[in-house]
């Protein structure tokens, strides 16, 4: 029997513009800028909307990971679109485009190259971790000067750290 079932799908990018494979998105500018902050929304909501289809496509891929675990993938989706719907609200609010400037789906490539489920849950856990440290220098960051953007941005680093518990609770795996 294998561990994955169907194949892997191509990422959708929606409403982004994605960077030429094997380029990196331009920086991103400074923080303390409109156009910086647009850059790290942007960056942000493309990071969730992959999740939404990483998640969806884990759930029913990998046959070797625990059904419970699988069932919380796909419930976890409903948080990603949030997330993502969130971020996209405010990114209106402000008057900044989805797809002012391309972002690169360097997560995605790196997560359909996971061999299991194992694999995928400690390597979207390991981003998840990494997306919610970026959340909260970005709470810091704008706590006094922005704070609807940065409650979206405290409301998913919250989130995530329930998405990052999985892969202790299922494969024992915690973020150095």
């Amino acid at each position: 029997m294998s561990n994955q079932a169907g194949e892997i799908p191509d990422l959708e990018t929606g409403p982004f513009i994605l960077c030429e494979t094997g380029t990196r998105p331009p920086k991103p500018r400074r923080l303390d800028t409109p156009e910086g902050l647009g850059d790290r929304l942007r960056t942000a909501a493309f990071a969730e909307w992959q999740a939404i289809s990483a998640f969806s496509w884990a759930a029913e891929y990998f046959q070797d990971a625990p059904a419970n675990l699988r069932r919380d993938w796909a419930e976890q989706v409903s948080d990603e679109v949030r997330h993502f719907n969130l971020i996209r609200d405010r990114m209106a609010e402000l008057g900044v485009d989805l797809a002012d400037r391309p972002v690169s789906d360097v997560l995605w490539e790196s997560l359909k190259e996971s061999s299991s489920g194992q694999e995928f849950c400690q390597r979207i856990a390991s981003a998840e971790e990494r997306g919610r440290q970026a959340a909260l220098k970005v709470v810091e960051f704008l706590e006094n000067d922005d704070p609807a953007t940065a409650a979206i941005f405290l409301e998913i680093a919250a989130d995530e750290v329930a998405h990052v518990a999985l892969a202790k609770t299922y494969y024992g795996w915690v973020p150095d």
